[in-house]
């Protein structure tokens, strides 16, 4: 593990992504999002095995900030903290960026939650090992890097 934020997921923006105004439409943002929070999970321990023995995530909260326009065929990546957790929600932040620039073009907040299927029907449950412990090393790790001021802001009222 690391005591920096992670770097553990990258793509070339390809054209699918590309809107009418040709930049990046806001819903491939969510796209590369929820591949960098899975990314994050899979770093974390969160396999099949885990899965079929323990439970899921579900995001049950995001927030996305759009910063600056992404062109296609722009190198992008992640860069991921774990801001928060207790025993059945985990609080990340992902900063997203151009492999030529130091500020994020756009960066996510979001809320998730373990859930464990009972006879199909899913319900809150508690984050097992090795996850869990994972977790807690993990924010450990990151507990001295600065916080961007933003998290947990929510959108500004008009």
């Amino acid at each position: 593990m690391n005591t920096e934020a992670l770097k553990i997921w990258k793509t070339t923006v390809p054209d699918t992504w590309i809107d009418y105004n040709a930049h990046m439409t806001e819903g491939y943002y969510g796209v590369a999002f929820a591949e960098a929070s899975d990314e994050l999970l899979l770093h974390l321990g969160f396999d099949a095995d885990y899965r079929e023995a323990s439970g899921t995530f579900y995001t049950v909260e995001a927030q996305i900030r759009f910063l600056e326009e992404v062109k296609e065929g722009s190198q992008i990546y992640t860069e991921t903290l774990l801001t928060g957790f207790d025993s059945k929600r985990i609080h990340l932040h992902h900063g997203l960026f151009l492999d030529n620039q130091s500020s994020p073009v756009a960066t996510q907040e979001a809320v998730l939650l373990h859930v464990t299927k009972i006879n199909g029907t899913p319900g809150v449950s508690e984050i097992r090992d090795p996850v869990a412990k994972n977790v807690k090393e993990l924010f450990d790790l990151q507990s001295t890097i600065p916080r961007p001021s933003y998290l947990g802001n929510g959108i500004r009222q008009i």
